[in-house]
């Protein structure tokens, strides 16, 4: 994906036939997406260096510290904010309008009851079977293995994983021939980067169903 989007900026007939709008804000963004893979990975990668010449690598890099300092304090409604103020620098607040949330599930809930509302909760038993199955999945692969997987599952993630839909299911080329449920993809992600890197907070909350499971394996094993 960090390539496809590399050729908006390198390609010179991408930027013939792009609206300069478009193109600026598109390359911008992407400039964002690179600094975040890199602060994410803690310096393993450096793909923001392909943009730093660019005269969007500037605000692209502003952008990205208000991401960063936004996450520091982050609740949720915030996103919002960050959107606006990302269309503001963008000059792109005329794309968009918000619309209130007229769906019979967020009837009578204020604003922040409804955002929390849709919070993913680890009380599902389906946690703890999902937790388990990662277990005995990445028992003994290699940590490339394991990576390929959580990595694929954080580029989804980019696009948002529906965990509430019954029967809404989603492939990975790292594990073709399979179909997973949204929860099964974020256990899985979970518990992957437990294994690969614990210091990586990936955003989840699964320690309770990932604890049972582990328990659960050890028991087996002895």
């Amino acid at each position: 994906m960090y390539l496809e989007a590399l050729q908006t900026y390198t390609n010179p007939e991408i930027k013939k036939l792009t609206p300069p709008s478009i193109y600026r804000a598109s390359v911008t963004l992407n400039v964002v997406y690179a600094l975040f893979i890199d602060h994410l990975y803690q310096g393993i990668t450096d793909y923001a260096a392909s943009y730093r010449s660019s005269e969007h690598f500037l605000i692209g890099k502003n952008l990205f510290e208000i991401w960063k300092k936004r996450m520091d304090s982050f609740t949720p409604g915030d996103e919002y904010d960050v959107v606006d103020e990302y269309a503001r620098q963008l000059k792109l607040l005329s794309w968009y309008d918000w619309q209130v949330d007229r769906s019979p599930l967020r009837k009578g809930l204020k604003p922040d009851e409804a955002v929390l509302s849709t919070t993913l909760t680890t009380d599902k038993p389906e946690a703890y079977s999902y937790c388990l199955d990662a277990l005995n999945r990445f028992d003994g692969q290699s940590r490339d293995h394991i990576f390929a997987i959580i990595s694929e599952i954080s580029l989804l993630g980019m696009n948002g994983i529906d965990h509430t839909t019954p029967g809404k299911t989603y492939t990975l080329k790292s594990c073709r021939g399979e179909a997973f449920s949204g929860l099964h993809l974020l256990c899985l992600m979970y518990v992957g980067f437990k294994l690969y890197d614990p210091k990586v907070d990936c955003g989840l909350d699964f320690a309770e169903a990932y604890e049972l499971a582990q328990e659960s394996r050890k028991a087996v094993i002895h």
